[in-house]
């Protein structure tokens, strides 16, 4: 592979790097050295950086939640309906043992919470139909989290589309399927919001 050419802020590509190796070979094996060579930087200009390896994962876990987080309470505030909120459910990322633990259960609970929450109002409105809300938000995310593993960004589904059979598969099971379109309306509208919230990466190409 031809190394890449360092931007002018060589934080930002370490820390993307980082991210993109994480995600291809784990975290067990992936080396600052490789990050370096990648970059064509000195394994030094990492460590002036960020010190370890620890370090670069917790800054891509805060900078990770803070991007969920600022969807979300714009979601929140952009959609009243609990269907259209749901639409929007956004994956969590698996957290790691060691100091940064403590901090990612945190959000992991409180990202937890946000969606348990729509779940509950949703019954509460007679628009949702689970017994369980803790376990159904569960089961979401649990859907959601193994899409990494299969997802392929130059597939012939795009992004939006498996979110829109995701969002109707569950929809339909919670909600029920609604007729003459109102379901794919909502899920069209969830998809629009999210696109514009603050905190979304660009679309990369």
């Amino acid at each position: 592979m031809r190394a890449r050419t360092a931007r002018a802020s060589s934080r930002d590509a370490i820390l993307r790097v980082f991210a993109e190796q994480v995600a291809d070979r784990g975290y067990a094996d992936t080396s600052l050295g490789d990050i370096a060579a990648e970059l064509s930087l000195s394994k030094g200009t990492i460590v002036h950086h960020f010190g370890t390896k620890e370090a670069l994962l917790r800054e891509v876990h805060v900078a990770y939640f803070s991007r969920r987080f600022a969807e979300a309470d714009y979601v929140h505030a952009q959609l009243k309906d609990p269907v259209a909120s749901l639409a929007c459910l956004r994956e969590l990322v698996r957290y790691f043992d060691g100091d940064l633990t403590d901090y990612v259960r945190e959000q992991r609970a409180r990202y937890m919470a946000i969606v348990g929450g729509i779940l509950r109002d949703g019954v509460d409105e007679g628009v949702f139909r689970t017994a369980d809300p803790k376990m159904s938000a569960l089961q979401i995310f649990g859907m959601c989290n193994y899409a990494w593993t299969w997802y392929q960004p130059d597939g012939a589904q795009s992004v939006e589309d498996i979110a829109r059979l995701f969002a109707r598969n569950i929809l339909d099971g919670l909600a029920g399927a609604s007729p003459g379109g109102a379901l794919d309306e909502l899920i069209t509208q969830a998809i629009d919001t999210v696109q514009h919230a603050p905190g979304r990466l660009p679309a990369a190409g």
